[in-house]
């Protein structure tokens, strides 16, 4: 029996692992494809929205790290790592630290037991004490969010912008990965239509898990100085396919598309494949204040699928923040020297006063 199994080899995953490591902890890493498996199912374009600096030495860890003494900046040498980039960062890492991660190696089902965890692979069941849930949400697309939603394409299943063709094209979500989407279709001179219920463009909203990021506004500006991006207010309420063209019909018109419509409908993560091992509430999975579940203890959820507090984990530079909160959590349980862990907190990777957090901005 392991001590502990960590589910996915992403930034998450590795990072935590990492930890466990220098805890002596005997774990293994099941990972369904290989490290950094999401970051290379990216879009050949896309970049992380948060900026890389190697600013360590001043106790001020890269936004896109997983440890403190390690930066993709210094590593990738790019501000915006792409997909393949930053998933190479997470292989390197994991090669230097010896990682002990089983590639191709699917997760069918968790059944919790009176010693722990027994896991059923496609490669056999592994037994656990405990549980660490650190697959991430771009591989389980919310594609199914109104009906005829099946006449479109999600946004995360293209593959290289350079190759959709069409000249027209509308965007369902106005979030980060719809923004995205309608930038690189206009920089490949498309005209776009974002279709979303709200302009976030307006919001001023300071967390960037609710609006928009300098980044993309930015982007936005250089690419859209010629209008080929519009926007249309409104929810859609379904899809038709009439005629090999498309009818969407939103609550204040119906439009009509000669291309698939593009869903950037966001994703409805892995926590959908163990939801039976949470209390959930308001769509959020309930838990304590080590990220452990509040019905099925000995599991814990790390990554972009975090939320605690009303707040939401999903960048790199918010989850690291709790490697260290679950693993010194674990290490105590299992009776470990934890002293290592105030290293992490010497170097400010150690949020667990959740309270304390201040959304405010004086300017």
């Amino acid at each position: 029996m392991r001590e502990v199994v960590v589910v996915g080899a992403g930034p998450s995953g590795i990072g935590i692992s990492i930890i466990l490591k220098k805890l002596g902890i005997n774990f293994t890493v099941l990972e369904r494809n290989e490290v950094g498996g999401s970051f290379l199912k990216w879009p050949k374009q896309m970049k992380l929205l948060t900026p890389s600096f190697f600013s360590n030495t001043f106790k001020m860890i890269d936004l896109n790290a997983i440890t403190f003494d390690t930066s993709p900046a210094l590593t990738l040498q790019t501000e915006h790592p792409t997909g393949h980039e930053y998933a190479a960062y997470l292989k390197k890492l994991a090669d230097h630290f010896e990682l002990p991660i089983q590639t191709s190696t699917n997760v069918d089902s968790v059944v919790k037991t009176k010693d722990g965890f027994l896991i059923n692979t496609d490669k056999g069941k592994i037994e656990t004490q405990f549980l660490v849930w650190a697959a991430g949400e771009f591989q389980y697309p919310k594609d199914a969010s109104f009906p005829g939603a099946e006449h479109c394409i999600h946004n995360s299943l293209i593959t290289n912008w350079d190759e959709v063709q069409g000249d027209e094209f509308f965007v369902v979500g106005g979030y980060e990965s719809g923004m995205d989407t309608a930038i690189n279709l206009a920089e490949r001179k498309k005209q776009v239509t974002i279709i979303d219920k709200e302009n976030l463009l307006e919001s001023e909203d300071i967390d960037p898990s609710r609006t928009i990021s300098p980044y993309t506004k930015d982007r936005l500006r250089r690419v859209n100085s010629q209008n080929t991006i519009a926007f249309h207010i409104g929810r859609v309420n379904k899809v038709e396919k009439i005629d090999n063209e498309y009818e969407i019909t939103t609550d204040k018109q119906k439009i009509r598309s000669k291309t698939k419509p593009i869903l950037a409908t966001g994703f409805a993560g892995s926590l959908s494949l163990i939801k039976d091992m949470f209390d959930w509430e308001d769509g959020k999975a309930k838990l304590n204040t080590y990220d452990e579940s509040t019905k099925t203890p000995g599991l814990y959820v790390t990554g972009p699928l975090l939320q605690q507090h009303n707040m939401i984990f999903c960048f790199i530079y918010k989850f690291q923040q709790r490697f260290a909160v679950v693993a010194n959590h674990i290490g105590m349980k299992l009776s470990k020297d934890v002293s290592i862990i105030e290293e992490y907190k010497k170097e400010g990777m150690y949020l667990d006063n959740l309270n304390n957090i201040d959304d405010k901005c004086a300017c």
